[in-house]
């Protein structure tokens, strides 16, 4: 029996294994495709899925097959989103394809001991009071395997959401906007955005000579998604849009996509999960999808791991639900702002972009959207104790430290447990049983002025802060940051 199964290989499914194999997880993934998938839906990977992959160590090997691309877009807007406001070590978005993502992703969570098992298909699941009992089908024959959680990683169409009977609200799809990855003659020396009265368009390079090309056409949007996308039609919106059609050959995917916007009711069915597009899925605005997906993942990784070992507290799984559905919600609602500028057609929406440009030019109001779009304005329930800080809830950025064991919080935090930062000057002084043997501890001191009153900061391994404080006096410190870990582990 496995601790996990999770359905589907993708960067969620790939990413989580990982994450539960860091704390000795028994865990397999199953793949219905044979192959990995030589297409590539995602192309940018935020600032904040490279801090998440920094956290274990691993965003040089992503940053090394990328090429960095320092602003963003905010749907048609003509402002662009500036990434080195946002005071993260990774100031840009990467330009990545997705299958170049999953074989890194693959190669990491086999390399720590997880299994993928791939021309493997869930097709049907039975809850028990202990286990679940989920039927497989590879080569055209049927199994049975049992594993104390499922976690569905599979796409839009999960068949584990469905097998949990859980539901996907939303809205179908009302209009299309279509891609190319495909070879340039005559290719532009940056990502390129361009808007006008046909539509809007975008070009960005996605490696290996290829570039993505994406467009949403005011004559073709309301063209199904199943309507075959041809080259000639690539390169005559490319010249409506753009004005010229960049040498446009050899392509490798050509495809239409829909603005379906759908949030399953919940994201646990007992000992069901979901994570990613089985759990939410909306008009690909802004190179979010995937990036969501991996906060899912790691969200999920360490407190489904605590569940399994007897080490998390009561509730401490359900806050998986809690946290994450309104991280998705706020990203569906700006997915959906975004469609509205890129389909801006009439003159009172081609006014809306434009006052959207102009308060985006405003440093605070781009710094802002800045963090959003790069993940990391993601809300989590406001933390209403008493005294409680401001920074409680929020995501660590770029933490400087001065100190010989890290640069960042980043490295310290490989072992993917949670981690107190000591910034008082005198240790916290609290017993190895109580905090050493489920947090790590190092003294530090911080340059940054938004922190010059922070004595102490408990992360969590998902990198948020669970806890701050200003207290000068360690034993109450030290009584603080007990309270805090035993929401966390026990």
């Amino acid at each position: 029996m496995f601790d996990v199964l999770i359905a589907g290989a993708g960067p969620v499914g790939l990413w989580l294994a990982a994450e539960l194999r860091l704390h000795g997880v028994e865990v397999a993934v199953v793949e219905r495709r044979a192959a990995p998938d030589g297409r590539s839906r995602a192309v940018g990977m935020q600032a904040g899925t490279l801090d998440t992959f920094a956290t274990r160590g691993l965003a040089e090997r992503f940053i090394e097959r990328g090429t960095p691309v320092p602003t963003g877009h905010f749907g048609a807007a003509t402002t662009r989103l500036d990434f080195s406001t946002v005071g993260t070590v990774h100031p840009y978005m990467l330009a990545l394809g997705q299958s170049v993502t999953e074989q890194l992703l693959e190669e990491h969570a086999v390399s720590v001991g997880a299994r993928v098992l791939r021309g493997e298909e869930v097709v049907s699941l039975t809850q028990g009071p202990d286990a679940v009992e989920v039927v497989i089908r590879a080569s055209g024959t049927h199994r049975t395997v049992r594993a104390r959680w499922v976690v569905g990683c599979d796409g839009t169409r999960s068949t584990v959401r469905q097998a949990a009977g859980i539901d996907f609200p939303g809205q179908d799809t009302t209009l299309t906007g279509w891609l190319a990855d495909v070879e340039l003659d005559d290719p532009p020396t940056a990502p390129l955005a361009a808007t006008g009265p046909a539509g809007s368009f975008l070009a960005a390079p996605i490696g290996d000579g290829v570039h993505r090309l994406a467009g949403l056409s005011t004559a073709t949007m309301h063209h199904g998604t199943g309507e075959p996308l041809t080259l000639e039609e690539v390169r005559q919106q490319t010249r409506a849009l753009l004005g010229r059609d960049l040498g446009i050959r050899n392509p490798r995917w050509l495809s239409r996509y829909g603005n379906a916007t759908r949030q399953a009711a919940r994201y646990r069915a007992g000992r069901v999960l979901l994570a990613g597009d089985a759990a939410h899925m909306f008009f690909p605005a802004g190179g979010q999808g995937m990036n969501l997906g991996i906060q899912d993942a790691t969200n999920l990784g360490w407190k489904l791991a605590a569940t399994l070992q007897g080490r998390a507290p009561d509730g401490l799984l359900d806050s998986y639900d809690t946290e994450r559905r309104p991280a998705a919600r706020a990203v569906i609602d700006n997915a959906r702002a975004q469609l509205a500028l890129f389909a801006a057609a009439s003159p009172e929406q081609i006014a809306l972009r434009e006052v959207v440009s102009a308060a985006l030019a405003e440093p605070e109001t781009n710094r802002q959207w800045a963090r959003r779009i790069a993940g990391f304005g993601d809300p989590l329930p406001a933390d209403t104790a008493p005294g409680a800080h401001p920074l409680n809830g929020t995501r660590l950025t770029g933490l400087a430290l001065d100190t010989a064991q890290a640069p960042t919080a980043h490295p310290l935090m490989h072992h993917g447990r949670p981690l107190l930062l000591d910034l008082g000057g005198t240790r916290t002084p609290c017993p190895a049983s109580d905090l050493e043997q489920r947090a790590a501890t190092v003294n530090a001191e911080v340059a940054d002025p938004i922190w010059r009153d922070v004595t102490a900061v408990l992360i969590r391994p998902d990198a948020r802060i669970a806890w701050a404080s200003t207290d000068t006096d360690p034993q109450r410190r030290a009584a603080g940051c007990l309270t805090a870990l035993r929401t966390l582990c026990r």
